[in-house]
């Protein structure tokens, strides 16, 4: 399956003209992420850790009912 990646214009400091501040060659380069890519087992990894976290709250709150 093809990923569509999302391109968007740049312009390196070397293109812009001084006098009308516009670039002279607009190039188109791949958006950057804020976040990096995440693989299937690190996924799987943060999923396992939220519900061990979970799970371990729920414990305390049983324990806490019974005593």
């Amino acid at each position: 399956m093809a990923v569509a990646t999302l391109l968007v214009p740049a312009c390196r400091e070397a293109d812009i003209d001084a006098v009308s501040n516009k670039c002279a060659a607009v190039m188109w380069v791949p958006q950057s992420s804020i976040l990096p890519e995440l693989s299937i087992a690190d996924a799987q990894l943060i999923g396992a850790a939220i519900l061990l976290l979970w799970a371990v709250a729920y414990v305390f709150r049983v324990l806490r009912k019974l005593f």
